[in-house]
């Protein structure tokens, strides 16, 4: 008797850890996923995108949150607070986790303690734009045009410290740092500034800017990366055009330190399907992105690797930011 009732003891433990586990790898509370921009950009049409595809794939709600300010740490902040139950998400620029630890002093997470790398979701298709006024078609016409002209030809950037600005640092070198650097708060101020000729050049999203290049406002002189943008098939790359400067910046998923591994797990595989679905692609392609699927073990290095690259550049502008 005393055999068979810890056999029946047994049996139910493994019963209730069995449910757990399915519990974690298939939530059955809404899920959240905080986008750190606010609603109507290219980061939240990604995720609302993705969002649908999820709740269609899998029959789990996935809704989105915008929490938006101070460059993303607002939302970053409050993924960190949230309850570590697998039903709280972030999509973030890669800023948020590789840059914005070695310029802002009062940073209110630890990119590395706080948040755990979930998916990777897509890179960008970065292109240098410049107004349609500037006589100019690559980049060394551009470095020769900016040294006859020193310091009379103006970049602009979505912000101090932003990767714009990183990347403009990084560049400037090249072109014996005769471009001077023009912030403004956001991506519509830039374009804006560009549009209206108050700066020459600017490094933006395919996407921000595809309208304008149609209309002939604008024109690219180069692509960031390693590889040509399929929409842009006749532009060369930065490396392409002598530049050993090769960043790539991208969106990703994060999940509060302590989140069940199953429950990243299962994240990661619907987000990896999510990419493969045709609206998904749809949205990517417009916005001049590349999907980017990985494992959490994978993404989490690369970001990493990332923030270990932008960490010599951040502090060769001695950038110190509260």
């Amino acid at each position: 008797m005393k055999r068979l009732f810890c056999t029946v003891l047994a049996f139910v433990a493994l019963a209730c850890c069995a449910a757990a586990s399915a519990q974690d790898a298939s939530p059955s509370k809404v899920t959240r996923m905080i986008v750190v921009y606010p609603a109507g950009g290219g980061a939240d049409l990604l995720a609302r995108t993705l969002g649908d595809s999820i709740t269609r794939q899998s029959g789990q709600r996935l809704i989105v949150e915008n929490r938006a300010g101070a460059s993303g740490m607002i939302g970053t902040t409050a993924c960190k607070n949230a309850a570590p139950d697998g039903y709280t998400y972030c999509l973030v620029l890669s800023d948020v986790v590789t840059i914005h630890p070695h310029v802002f002093k009062k940073i209110t997470y630890d990119a590395e303690k706080d948040l755990v790398p979930v998916a990777s979701v897509a890179d960008f298709a970065v292109v240098l734009a410049a107004n349609s006024t500037v006589p100019v078609k690559d980049m060394k016409e551009l470095a020769a045009y900016s040294r006859a002209n020193k310091d009379k030809v103006n970049w602009g950037s979505f912000g101090v410290a932003s990767s714009s600005h990183l990347m403009l640092a990084r560049l400037n070198e090249s072109l014996d740092g005769s471009v001077t650097h023009v912030p403004y708060q956001g991506v519509p101020q830039l374009i804006s500034a560009l549009l209206n000729k108050e700066i020459d050049v600017s490094l933006l999203i395919y996407g921000q800017v595809a309208q304008y290049l149609d209309k002939g406002q604008m024109k690219v002189l180069g692509v960031m990366g390693t590889r040509r943008a399929p929409m842009l098939p006749d532009v060369p790359t930065f490396v392409e055009q002598g530049l050993n400067f090769a960043p790539v910046l991208w969106y990703g998923v994060f999940a509060p330190a302590g989140t069940p591994p199953l429950a990243v797990e299962r994240m990661n595989k619907l987000v990896n399907q999510a990419l493969e679905d045709a609206a998904v692609r749809k949205v990517l392609e417009t916005q001049g992105f590349f999907a980017a699927p990985s494992t959490p073990t994978a993404f989490g290095e690369r970001a990493a690797q990332d923030r270990n690259s932008w960490g010599p550049i951040a502090r060769s502008l001695n950038l110190s930011l509260d």
